[in-house]
Order: structure tokens, then C-alpha cells, then sequence
């Protein structure tokens, strides 16, 4: 489960073989490490698992977990980075330019070197969110034992011992759609794991599971015999149809083909899993305690210190039963998607096994039998961590985002332990890599435009911009982000390339404004579209809502976070000219415009379709402002950790937790004061979340409200976000995301339309929106800054809505 951002496209294999093997020593020039097998479970692999060669991982899924956080099962806990994840920003050329513009205010700005290769220095391997495994090594070796070690990456986690029992894993890797398993005396078959047991007979060398069609009933078990014939086969009794489980009572595993032609050996059982196709998915059903010994000495080196692996058990237990990755079929998968498990072994030629179990992993697993962190989060419930690793942090880690302060940023001293060669790192970056990933004939110039703020360098690089010119010279740029910038040139695939977003260029840069960042147009839908200019062409989806009244505006900020979509404004009667601009240059595959006909008319709605790639365009509305919330709320799936309740008589309330809804993927509802309409009640019913955030005090939304609202929880309970003003509330709102997160952005508390759609950029940043006066910087928010400690601000708006005075007193709490 050691998340890189190592490409599935790289040539790179990672063969799994004995630990002690070393990674190989890089050339001396940056050549492509194509033809090198990597053998040895190193961290340094990046993946913690096997990739043979010949065989490709599968794409990685998103899954929202019960914390209502996106858990990108390959890249970690973090908002989904969709240029990581193999989609490339496409570059956009400007008409008639063929000069560089001037840079942005805020950036790093790096020229183009003149031998065309760009020098970086960085640290870490991976997205350094929790445990760094070298870490892990260096803090026993420093004296720390497991429990200190947890507490060290984990910080207000407990351990507590739980029972585990049997856990399926998806045998994601036997990729065939037919479970074939060799056979030996006693090998025994079931329709199902709890099934009776009935034993194969001799006179077959393999058995194999496979289906004919779309139900269960057309699985088939055939025998192979000496010749090769395959023949069916039925115990006397057995269900025909699928599941089809093997197991063996003498030796407790069952040797399973892989299509490579490999046979490994799993302990348990093998079941053949009918999902709704043909395609047949393999299943292996084990104690966890088993699980583990192979999960452990795949996922880190076996002569790490014995307290380092004993962190990795717990660890890897944690986020198993978590059911990562999961599907109704299987609890987890086998691959780094989840975390790496490679079963027993390889059963050779000769029959022996090449083990992927050692003796020091299997006493780790041992000696933290059932222990498993969990956190009290914020509605009161405890529930297991998230126990988020990679390979080495570079010496200092990030967050894992809001509601999980247990995947905090801080100083990592342990991960320089001597034997951590990604610990700091020097890389190259040829323009060229850069041209070839971007589709930029030639690249001039490079912009890092936001980090996390934590570390050096102001911390891992978020957004960026590569620039340059087209064949026939005109400008051309493409917004990127950090790890897409590591994808053009990844380390090992590439011996002098990057091993994580934690870095910075070398030599000739030209350092960032120490000053807050104006966001701006020469009205609302200027400022709108401006800060739209975040997003590459070819979003998924643009929210679009009226820019003339706020009620049905209210959620879309929120909801944009879901897609991490930007939110434009329109009249109810046209489209001004920035949104049509903003729409051409976005081209999104669809548009959802947010509210009815007396927000938005029928012939904007029509024109809007004509932006899309798709011709897909949806309207989300009700008869009034609170149906409108609820319809939107009704495309969140029930049974998620919270919903937040807002006031729909105002606006601040509701845009000041719209970053914390929309980066914890949560629903947001709208009330009135003194009770729920009939349509919010039945969404509170549908949802049936774990508990509800109110926002705004007892003159926003009473008590008897919010006791209501609770009443349709699973809890029953609610908490309030609230202060004494708007700003305060904003504040309360504010402390949710964890301390030290950058950028910080700012927008009126006075005006609906920055805010709003800041609001949907501050959520897909992982960082609150924060309120201010236009004539001065409210006290709560001097105070939620002083605790934020940005490197880099927005403040959103022009001079009117926040005064070129009170942007000077922002800039007092930069750096």
C-alpha cells in the first residue's frame, strides 16, 4: 500500500525475490531503466508489491470511504488528481500570441536552462502522508517501539486489539476470467467457502472454474487430464453453479494458475466468484493473521527493525479491515491499489516453494495479533484510522485532509536513516519529457503556482504551468500539477527522474510575490472565470448557477468538490462575455446548471449545451431553494459519515463550510431557522448519515432544528459549527482543516458570488475559505490565519469587495 506516483505506463518491472537484493546502482547517464528487473522488496521499489514482468496493473479505482474522504487506493489519501491518474491536461494555445505573458505574481518561474534540462533536488518517495516505512526503520533503530512509532505518524490514534477472523482478498492479478488451480490428493471442492466439502478425484494434474454467461448457473467444473483433455465435473450432491471453492484440509493452501503460467501457492481457500459476466473473479478467503505475514514482507523489507515491522502489521491490519479497495465479492484487492499481498509463495518445478512469508515479518505479525488504530473523529464515533504509508517522506510529511488530524503534517527525522537513498534526492527533467507529455512543440518556461506548505521550499508542489510555443509559434501552455510533473520523467523508471511531488528547480528561478494574490475580474463573472483559470480544459463537469441571487447557488460549491469542478456564474437571461470565455476555454464534457428557470432561463440552459463536448447538459432544481439543496444532496450515496445543515435565509454560513463539504465529498442542506421543510427531512431520511453538522448559531438555526435533524441520523446527534458572526463562524469552519495548510483563501463576507466560487477552489485545494470585511480584516479571521501560517494567499474579488488596505493587512499573516 506504499502509494508512488510511479506511472502503470512505465517499462519498469518489479519482480518480487529475496529482500536482500539491492535496488541496482543508477547509470551514469539518465537512461530509461526499462530493462532492469528490480529484485529485492525494497521500499525504494515504490509499489510494495509485484508487477512480473509482462503484466500490467490495473487501473486504479476512487472510493469514497465511510470518512466521506476520496481515497485514491494508488496515490493515498488526497483529492483525486486526475493528470496522476493517466488523464493529461490538454495544452490550450492562444490566438495571436506569440510572446510569453508575464508571469503569475504568486509563481516560482523557472526559464528554460540552456542545455534544455531542468535540475531539481527533492526528498521522499511517495505521497509522504503517515508512515514513512524507512521512518518506521529509523525510529526502532533510535529506541522507539511500535506503540511509540504509531503514535509518532498517527498522532491521537489509539491501538486497540480486535478480533479479525477471515478476510477475502481479489486475486486481481489471475486476470483470465477462469480459476484454475492444480491438483493434489485431498484437494477438496465446495459451492462456496461454508459449503460441504467434496473431494476431487484423482486422474486430473489441474481444475478450472469458467462460465459460459451472465449467470451463475452457466459456471462449469472441469478436470484436466494427462493428455490435456478438459472434462466436466460434478461432486454427486454440488450445486452447478458458481461459487466453486478449492481448499485443501491436509496442507491448508491451494496452488492457483496465474496466466503468466506461474503457479502460487495461497494459503485457504480459492473460490471462482461469478460477478455478472463470464468473466470469472478469483477469491482467496484466509485468517488475516495469515494474510498478513505475506502482506508484511511484501510491503517492507524483512530486515527492517523488528519494531518497524511490527508498525507495519498493525498498520496493514488497519487498513484491511477498513475493506480498502473493497467490492461486494472481496474485502480487498492484491495489488498496491489496496495493499501488496503475493500469497505463500511460488511453487517451482520441483515442487519446492520460493516463500514470500520470512520468519521476522510472521513474528511481527505475531506479537501485535488484533491491533489495529482507531480515532474518535468528529461525531463522537470510533472508528479504525486510515493508516495512509509510503515508502520515505523526504523528511517531513503532509496532511491527509480535512477530519483527519491523525495524518498530520510535521518534521520526520527518522526517515534520513542511513540506507535511505530517496530520502533526498537530485533529479533531471529534460524540457523534452516535458514537450512529449504535454503536447508543447517546444517548452520555454515552467511556473510552480501553489505547494502544501509544509517542509522546504514551501512543501510538495500542488499546481503548475509549462509553457511554450506551438510548430508554428504561437503560445501554448498546460496547467499541471506536481505529481503530473513527476510523471513526465518517474524515478526508477528513470534513473536520474522524480520519486515524489516534494521538490523545487535549481538554479535561475525567479522566487514568488511574498504577497496575497488578487483574484479578480471588472464584475462577478469576471472574477468567476478568472478563477476558473485553475482548471485545464477538459473538465469533466462545470457547475453553472445565477450570479444575480444566491438560495440556489448555495450548494453548488460544495457539490463541485465531488467532480472537482469550477463553478461559473450567469445571468438568468445571457451568458456574459468572461463565462463564455471561461466555458470555451474549459470545454466541458457537461454542464449542470444548479436551480430553476426563475435562476437560470431556458434559453441560457440551451445555449450552455452548446459548450459541452457531450451535448450533456442537466438542470438541478426544486420550487425553491431548500428542494433545490435536497435534489442536489439526492446524487450522494446514503449511509456517509455527515451531512452539513445550513441556513437558507443567508449566505455566509453556507459558503463557509462549502470547502469543508465539498473536500470531504459530503452532502450540504439548507433549513430555515425555526424547522426543516418536508423536502430536507426526507433527504435527512434517505441519507441516513452518521451525524449532522449545523452551521451558524441558535439565531441561524435553533436548537429545536437541529435537534430535529439530528432525529434523522444514525447517531441522533449533531454538532454546531458556530460562532458569534459570520467570520467567527467561518473560523469554527476553519479549524477542521488541519493547521499549517496552504494556500489560504479569502473572499468577501459581504458578497455571495467570490466566495461561492472560491469556495470550490479552496475545496479542491484540501484548505478553508475564510471571510473578511471589506474595509478590514475581521479578528476570527487574523486568528484562523495565524493558525492556517500560509506561504501563499488568494484573496478573491476586486478593490471594491476587498480594499487594496485590507489585502496589504492580509499579507501580514504571510510569510
Amino acid at each position: 500500500m506504499r502509494r508512488t506516483l510511479v506511472t502503470a505506463l512505465a517499462v519498469l518491472s518489479l519482480a518480487i525475490a529475496p529482500a536482500s537484493l539491492a535496488q541496482p546502482e543508477p547509470t551514469t547517464a539518465d537512461e530509461p531503466a526499462a530493462d532492469v528487473v528490480v529484485l529485492g522488496v525494497t521500499p525504494d521499489d515504490g509499489e510494495g508489491g509485484e508487477a512480473p514482468a509482462g503484466e500490467l496493473e490495473p487501473t486504479p479505482e476512487i472510493v469514497v470511504n465511510d470518512d466521506g474522504l476520496v481515497e485514491d487506493q494508488r496515490h493515498g489519501m488526497v483529492a483525486p488528481e486526475a493528470e496522476v491518474l493517466g488523464h493529461v491536461p490538454e495544452a490550450v494555445v492562444v490566438p495571436d500570441q506569440t510572446t510569453l505573458p508575464a508571469a503569475e505574481p504568486h509563481a516560482e518561474v523557472f526559464d528554460r536552462p540552456s542545455d534544455g534540462i531542468f535540475d531539481l533536488v527533492g526528498g521522499g518517495f511517495g505521497h509522504g502522508i503517515g508512515m514513512s516505512q524507512y521512518g518506521a526503520d529509523g525510529a526502532g533503530k533510535a529506541g522507539l517501539n511500535h506503540k511509540q512509532i504509531l503514535d509518532f505518524y498517527y498522532p491521537g490514534t489509539k491501538l486497540e486489539t480486535r478480533s479479525t477472523g477471515t478476510i477475502r482478498i481479489g486475486i486481481t492479478i489471475d486476470n483470465d476470467g477462469v480459476t484454475r488451480v492444480a491438483h493434489r490428493s485431498g484437494l477438496q471442492v465446495s459451492s462456496g467457502p461454508g459449503g460441504t466439502k467434496y473431494t476431487l478425484p484423482s486422474g486430473r494434474n489441474q481444475w478450472r472454474v469458467l462460465a459460459t454467461g451472465s449467470s451463475a448457473s452457466s459456471c462449469q467444473l472441469q478436470g484436466r487430464d494427462s493428455a490435456g483433455t478438459w472434462t466436466a465435473y460434478w461432486p454427486s450432491g454440488m450445486a452447478k453453479a458458481c461459487p466453486v471453492t478449492f481448499s485443501s484440509p491436509s496442507e491448508s493452501t491451494v496452488d492457483l494458475y496465474l496466466p503468466s503460467g506461474q503457479l502460487r501457492v495461497y494459503r485457504g481457500a480459492i473460490t471462482g466468484t461469478h460477478t455478472g459476466s463470464s468473466a470469472l473473479t478469483t477469491v482467496n478467503a484466509l485468517p488475516m493473521q495469515q494474510y498478513l505475514r505475506s502482506v508484511v514482507n511484501t510491503e517492507m523489507p524483512n530486515y527492517f527493525h523488528a519494531q518497524a515491522l511490527r508498525v507495519q502489521a498493525v498498520a496493514a491490519r488497519t487498513y484491511a479491515l477498513r475493506g480498502s479497495g473493497g467490492t461486494p465479492s472481496y474485502d480487498t484487492c492484491d495489488t498496491t491499489y489496496c495493499q501488496a499481498y503475493s500469497g505463500r509463495g511460488v511453487r517451482n518445478s520441483n515442487g519446492t516453494i520460493t516463500s514470500h512469508e520470512h520468519p521476522n515479518a510472521d513474528a511481527a505479525v505475531e506479537a501485535t495479533n488484533g491491533q489495529v488504530l482507531t480515532f474518535k473523529f468528529a461525531d463522537g464515533v470510533t472508528r479504525l484510522a486510515t493508516t495512509m504509508y509510503s515508502s520515505s517522506t523526504g523528511g517531513w510529511t503532509t496532511t491527509g485532509g480535512a477530519g483527519h488530524d491523525y495524518l498530520a503534517a510535521h518534521a520526520d527525522p527518522y526517515d534520513a536513516v542511513a540506507g535511505n537513498a530517496r530520502n533526498s534526492w537530485t533529479a533531471e527533467l529534460p524540457a523534452s519529457s516535458l514537450e512529449a507529455r504535454y503536447g508543447i512543440h517546444r517548452v520555454e518556461r515552467v511556473q510552480i503556482l501553489t505547494r502544501d506548505g509544509h517542509g522546504k521550499w514551501g512543501g510538495r508542489v500542488l499546481t503548475a504551468r509549462v509553457e511554450g510555443y506551438t510548430s508554428g509559434g504561437q503560445y501554448t501552455y498546460a496547467d499541471a500539477t506536481g505529481g503530473g510533473l513527476q510523471m513526465a520523467r518517474p524515478w526508477p523508471a528513470w534513473n536520474k527522474g522524480l520519486s515524489s511531488n516534494y521538490f523545487t528547480f535549481t538554479g535561475g528561478g525567479t522566487p514568488p510575490s511574498a504577497d496575497p494574490v488578487r483574484l479578480s475580474g471588472t464584475d462577478r463573472y469576471g472574477t468567476a472565470a478568472e478563477v476558473a483559470k485553475a482548471w485545464s480544459p477538459g473538465v469533466s463537469v462545470v457547475y453553472v448557477v445565477s450570479g444575480q441571487q444566491y438560495p440556489d447557488a448555495l450548494t453548488a460549491a460544495a457539490r463541485a468538490g465531488v467532480y472537482d469542478a469550477p463553478v461559473l456564474l450567469v445571468k438568468k437571461g445571457s451568458i456574459p462575455a468572461a463565462t463564455d470565455s471561461a466555458l470555451v476555454r474549459l470545454k466541458p464534457q457537461r454542464v449542470v446548471v444548479i436551480g430553476g428557470t426563475g435562476a437560470v432561463s431556458s434559453t441560457v440552459a440551451t445555449k450552455l449545451k452548446g459548450y459541452t463536448t457531450s451535448g450533456n447538459l442537466q438542470r438541478v432544481a426544486g420550487s425553491d431553494r431548500y428542494e433545490t439543496a435536497a435534489a442536489l444532496a439526492s446524487y450522494y450515496p446514503s449511509g456517509g459519515s455527515r451531512v452539513y445543515l445550513a441556513s437558507g435565509q443567508n449566505f455566509p454560513d453556507a459558503l463557509a463550510v462549502a470547502a469543508l463539504a465539498g473536500d470531504q465529498q459530503a452532502p450540504l442542506l439548507l433549513t430555515r431557522k425555526g424547522g426543516l421543510d418536508a423536502a430536507t427531512v426526507a433527504e435527512l431520511k434517505r441519507l441516513n448519515a452518521g451525524e449532522v453538522v449545523v452551521l451558524g448559531g441558535t439565531a441561524a438555526i435553533s436548537k429545536k432544528t437541529a435537534e430535529q435533524a439530528a432525529g434523522h441520523t444514525r447517531s441522533g446527534s449533531y454538532t454546531r459549527l458556530a460562532g458569534a458572526n459570520r467570520y467567527e463562524t467561518a473560523k469554527a469552519v476553519a479549524a477542521r482543516f488541519p493547521a499549517g495548510s496552504s494556500p489560504a483563501h479569502v473572499a468577501s463576507g459581504q458578497e455571495f458570488p467570490d466566495a461561492m466560487v472560491g469556495a470550490a477552489l479552496a475545496g479542491r485545494r484540501g484548505t478553508p475559505i475564510l471571510l473578511t470585511r471589506a474595509d478590514s480584516v475581521p479578528p476570527a479571521t487574523a486568528s484562523a490565519l495565524q493558525r492556517q501560517s500560509p506561504s501563499q494567499m488568494y484573496v478573491f474579488g476586486g478593490k471594491a469587495v476587498v480594499h487594496d488596505s485590507t489585502l496589504a493587512d492580509l499579507g501580514e499573516y504571510l510569510p
